[in-house]
């Protein structure tokens, strides 16, 4: 470790020499298409997972407000 506790800042920049460019730009590919998609079996599980997280929440609140007043007749 140096002696020093002066920054010397950071270091210096060079610039490229003049004319300096980069020499071909890789053009992209055109995009692939996507696989088909089966609309039918996406709805029906959307719908499979909806139902389930209806029933989730609904035993939930139920557990909650059985907790609830179990708690009020108790306390």
């Amino acid at each position: 470790m140096s002696d020093r506790n002066e920054y010397d800042g950071p270091p210096l920049n060079v610039p490229p020499p003049p004319g300096w460019r980069v020499e071909a730009v890789a053009l992209p590919s055109e995009p692939r298409t996507l696989p088909p998609q089966d609309h039918a079996a996406i709805n029906a599980a959307e719908q499979r997972a909806r139902l389930v997280t209806h029933w989730i929440t609904l035993v939930s609140v139920a557990l909650m407000f059985t907790v609830l007043i179990v708690g009020l007749l108790q306390g």
